[in-house]
């Protein structure tokens, strides 16, 4: 999903956020995450080893186009003869940034091959930061999941940078779907310590949706993952 966006809370020199700089010259990065579960609006969408990557390639003007990839393992889709096992995104986006302020627009496709049921959607997203320290991210479709209603997910988030390249992060979103009952808050807090291009993550994910669903498992859960950045610029968020 669009990564609030949900999951890295600022972290200053990994490129899980597309497109995070303005870089004098055009600029190609990438990520390996490796993680014993994997989050998405407040929902486990792997409650077991993940391994995710992305890459995105931006243009000194701002554009930027990328790719990521992660395994999934939906409990409720055990019996499934063909389950979601896999989630791939790409995406287009133009960033822009200021003294202060910064902002990024992107769209995204998303899509789970060979899958037994059409779960591929178009997404729309944005964000907006304050010196690199709070951030409003949100993402909209009008087909989630092949289902034919809209939804919107959107975060605050906040990260706070400490001595020797530790951070504290906290977000707090809210995720609905039209024409459902789906319509829930989700938040996440934890620490970060950047050791050269690798950044090692505890987080707490929870959520108030307590429904194990094709959206995903709900239970609360602490993630660890670890996250090698690499590319031509060491890139903030």
């Amino acid at each position: 999903m669009l990564r609030s966006i949900a999951t890295a809370i600022g972290l200053t020199c990994v490129t899980v956020q597309p497109a995070a700089a303005q870089n004098p010259a055009p600029s190609l990065n990438g990520y390996v995450t490796v993680s014993n579960a994997y989050w998405d609006r407040g929902l486990a969408q792997n409650d077991g080893a993940t391994l995710e990557a992305g890459i995105d390639y931006e243009r000194p003007s701002g554009f930027f186009v990328g790719a990521h990839a992660a395994n999934l393992d939906f409990a409720v889709e055990y019996s499934h003869a063909k389950p979601r096992d896999l989630e791939i995104g790409a995406y287009v986006g133009y960033h822009r940034r200021r003294p202060n302020w910064s902002w990024t627009a992107t769209l995204g496709r998303y899509a789970y091959p060979g899958a037994a049921i059409d779960y591929d959607y178009n997404a729309l997203g944005g964000s907006v930061g304050l010196r690199d320290r709070f951030f409003y991210t949100a993402y909209y479709t009008d087909d989630f999941y092949g289902l034919g209603r809209t939804a919107l997910n959107h975060e605050v988030s906040i990260s706070q940078p400490l001595p020797r390249d530790f951070e504290l992060g906290v977000a707090v979103g809210h995720f609905r779907i039209d024409g459902t009952s789906v319509d829930f808050t989700h938040w996440n807090v934890g620490a970060s310590k950047i050791i050269r291009r690798f950044v090692l993550d505890l987080r707490y994910y929870d959520s108030g949706y307590r429904s194990l669903s094709y959206l995903g498992d709900p239970s609360d859960e602490f993630v660890f993952s670890v996250t090698c950045a690499f590319g031509g610029n060491r890139r903030a968020r």
